[in-house]
């Protein structure tokens, strides 16, 4: 039989009250110097207090808890929480320094009274001062100490045994410790090992509280990345660099790393890179003594990584940078070793360990795509804008049998252009070659002061040039072969202007990179790019015919476009989809939502000055009631956990309860036809390993649906055969080089059921519409529903997240991935 077991720990927030700890208070002048400037009525400040705090415990990870509101501010509680006396002369420098920016001054220009007052530390227990913390930062935060303070030996068998010494850190916000920096050999760049310390509660028991442990891997930068006069880093985010100094008035030689970031700098030619705020430069002026050139770190990283003088600084190797011999993610070996090593050492404090969770899958489901499911026949141009080379190669993948896609033919050939798909109804295909010249060029930003204008010259152009191509009176997707995104200058990347600029012509894009000497990679990017043209065109996989779904199954979420929400739903009645939008009140096929998306009504992110979340609740409360009205068979709502926060607070963690929908209206509180689930796949869902035949020294990558004793699901899905070919037993520690990844787990919490019978069934509902997307052999993150209308985001803003991949948190950045592109995961 196989169990779960949850990477977490049951935790009584009363654990470290005898410790000894210290606060501090924000000295009077300081606390005025934000009051007396405040705006809409004193209600708000005119400078947030909160970048400050934020910092200061990034830089200091003693620091383990942080107060920057008005109870600071107003009634001087305490600011800071610390295990350790941090100097008050570098707290009083740097927040001085922090004042004097904000004002656009020097810190000789402040008044005289901030410029004398220095704060002190106060010596007590957490008991003492508990209900003035936050222990959702101060639990974690001294659970990491307490296991960072001895070197630990990591056991992962077969004759790897090694110390490491980890380090307490506080990395964007998070509690972390990470091991010492380990290199493989010369060839490889270096990693650490990271664990990671969160205190969660789970919804429908939150008066719980559950230490989460999550495990994975960051590299480094060792290869220099400015260099000739050139520098290779690209603009978009900020990079992180994990720095140590070593102070020579201290004796302490336990290290302690400071989060800073560094970002590319433009229109400069004295430097390549700044320090990302005024607080990260001023690090350098306060530990340091003098400041300290960003660029350096990029001129020679491994110089600084192996801390030869006074300055250790490990560049994080995000997606940022070009190339690392070491690729993402950790062995499963590695994470049950580190978990253990956690658990062993919190039991002894008084932590819990979790009961294990039983599996309850009742049946299976084939992993089969095709033939894929049409909504009705029809005619389907695919216009290929692309070498003669490509297009050739993509008629020649599509119409023959491939080993991928277990020898399956996409396309069975009738003509050289014309193809019928392998579908279960009459779709004939026609693949047309286009001419990429004025389209897939790069933006021609050295024209023009705005780079904007360059992008809106482009979208102008292609849908001027394509509305003079022969209508067509079918419907039209663009395949498009074009670079990947370091190969452009910055700025001049086409790929958003060309999706809106085939978006104003009624086209859906999709971009692939050019051709390689690798074959299997060639053809699975070909095969992977047409399933996604096709996820988009509104075709399912095979599954869908294996799904009973007893009603209609109407999935809720919110789609991000830069600061502006849209509330979505889709309607899934058998085999049909269709999509509705804040906005437009008809119900719409898939690919007429896509090319819609400029007509719709966004919205602001919820607060109390607007009307956002009840715009958005009054939105979903008509559709669910509009459908019970319309049909007399069980409405299922399917929620995504997010939501939650702003959005729909009748699903937060203390407002469900299993045996009742989250409250709405009155009339639907009593509507026995309709059932919610919510999902949820963030990384408040801990990370596991699964157990079978009590077989607790074998790894695996088992899928399944398990139960907790609470009613919370977890569903592990199958891995895709992009995924396979890494033994179980593999580990980061012996195969760096290899990318090691597992599925992750999916929540489920059904709402509404009957009883214990009907709860499972809804949970193997969810599990099964996982697996009706083409792009994927197994399961997709999101069920199938939830995830078309994440696929809808790109003909928003142009982009497209990546639901698919988890790489064990091991970037601090989100991967940029405003192509759509698709790549074969090894």
């Amino acid at each position: 039989m196989k169990k779960m077991e949850l990477f977490a720990l049951e935790i009584d927030e009363s654990l470290f009250y005898n410790e000894t700890i210290y606060y501090m208070k924000m000295p009077e002048s300081w606390r005025n110097f934000f009051n007396k400037e405040r705006i809409n009525g004193g209600y708000k400040l005119s400078y947030k207090v909160e970048p400050l705090g934020k910092k200061l415990r990034s830089i200091f990870p003693e620091i383990i808890s942080i107060y920057s509101d008005n109870k600071v501010l107003l009634h001087n509680q305490p600011w800071l929480v610390s295990t350790q006396p941090i100097p008050e002369s570098y707290i009083g420098q740097l927040t001085l320094g922090w004042l004097a920016h904000l004002k656009g001054y020097s810190i000789s220009e402040l008044p005289q009274d901030v410029r004398d007052s220095y704060p002190v530390w106060v010596t007590c227990t957490f008991g003492d001062i508990q209900e003035f913390v936050d222990k959702y930062q101060w639990v974690p935060g001294l659970a990491a100490i307490k296991f960072c303070q001895d070197p630990k030996f990591l056991d992962l068998g077969n004759e790897l045994r090694t110390e490491l010494k980890f380090y307490h850190v506080i990395f964007n916000g998070k509690h972390e410790c990470i091991s010492n920096s380990i290199r493989k050999s010369h060839r490889h760049d270096p990693f650490s090992y990271v664990i990671r310390l969160d205190l969660k509660t789970r919804g429908g028991d939150a008066g719980r509280y559950l230490l989460t442990v999550s495990l994975g891997t960051r590299r480094y930068l060792s290869n220099e990345q400015i260099k000739d006069g050139k520098c290779f880093m690209r603009s978009g985010h900020a990079c992180s660099v994990l720095v140590s100094v070593q102070n020579p008035y201290e004796t302490n030689t336990d290290r302690s790393f400071s989060q800073l970031k560094i970002e590319r700098r433009s229109g400069s030619s004295s430097s390549f890179t700044a320090w990302e705020t005024a607080l990260d430069g001023l690090y350098w002026d306060v530990i340091n003594g003098e400041s300290f050139d960003s660029d350096l770190l990029l001129v020679n990283p491994k110089v600084y990584h192996e801390g030869h003088g006074e300055v250790t600084a490990y560049v994080v190797n995000n997606n940022l940078f070009n190339g690392n011999s070491v690729k993402s993610g950790i062995g499963l070996p590695e994470k049950s070793a580190l978990f253990n090593l956690v658990k062993n050492l919190l039991v002894g404090y008084g932590a819990k360990e979790l009961q294990l969770i039983p599996d309850i899958t009742r049946r299976g489901m084939n992993d089969s795509r095709f033939p894929v499911v049409a909504p009705n026949e029809g005619r389907l141009t695919i216009e290929i804008y692309s070498s003669e080379k490509m297009f050739e190669k993509i008629r020649e993948v599509l119409s023959t049998a491939q080993k991928s896609i277990d020898y399956v033919v996409v396309l069975d050939s009738l003509s050289d252009s014309l193809f019928r798909l392998n579908c279960d109804k009459e779709v004939i295909v026609e693949l047309v070659h286009c001419d990429p010249e004025g389209i897939v060029t790069e933006l021609e930003i050295d024209k023009y002061k705005e780079k904007s204008l360059a992008q809106s010259k482009r979208i102008n152009q292609i849908a001027k040039q394509l509305s003079k191509a022969e209508r067509q009176d079918n419907l039209v997707l663009a395949l498009v072969e074009i670079d990947e995104k370091d190969k452009w200058r910055e700025g001049t990347d086409p790929k958003k202007a060309i999706r809106e600029g085939m978006k104003k012509t009624g086209r859906l894009t999709q971009f692939i990179y050019p051709l390689t000497d690798d074959e299997t990679g060639n053809v699975s990017r070909i095969i992977n790019a047409v399933m996604d043209l096709f996820n988009d065109y509104g075709l399912f996989s095979d599954n869908v015919n294996k799904i009973n779904v007893p009603g209609t199954l109407l999935s809720v979420t919110v789609l991000k476009a830069g600061n502006k929400f849209l509330p979505a739903i889709s309607r899934l009645a058998g085999t049909e989809l269709s999509v509705k939008i804040l906005g437009i009140d008809s119900w719409m096929s898939l690919q007429e939502a896509a090319l819609k998306m400029d007509d719709a009504k966004f919205l602001d992110n919820p607060r109390k000055e607007n009307r956002s979340r009840e715009v958005f609740e009054a939105f979903i409360i008509k559709e669910i009631q509009d459908e019970l009205d319309r049909s007399e068979g069980q409405l299922i709502v399917l929620v995504n956990a997010t939501l939650r926060n702003n959005w729909m607070r009748s699903i937060g963690n203390t407002k469900i309860q299993w045996d009742r929908t989250p409250i709405l209206n009155e009339r639907l509180s009593n509507e026995s036809r309709l059932k919610f689930i919510r999902i949820n796949a963030t990384d408040d869902v801990p990370q596991y390993r699964i157990i079978i035949n009590d077989a607790w020294n074998e790894v695996n990558k088992a899928s399944g649906i398990f139960r907790d004793p609470i009613g919370v699901y977890y569903g592990v899905g199958g891995r895709p055969s992009a995924w396979k070919g890494i033994s179980n037993d593999a580990t980061k520690f012996s195969s760096p080089s290899k990318q090691l990844l597992q599925q992750r787990a999916v929540e489920y919490i059904p709402l509404g059921a009957k009883d214990d019978d009907e709860l499972d069934e809804l949970a193997v509902l969810v599990d099964h519409l996982r697996r009706l997307g083409l792009t994927y052999d197994k399961h997709t993150i999101l069920p199938y529903t939830m995830r078309v209308l994440n696929s809808l985001s790109k003909y928003i803003s142009g982009n497209e997240d990546d639901y698919e991949y988890d790489a064990e948190f091991d970037e601090e950045v989100e991967v940029d991935s405003e192509e759509d592109l698709i790549e074969v995961k090894m």
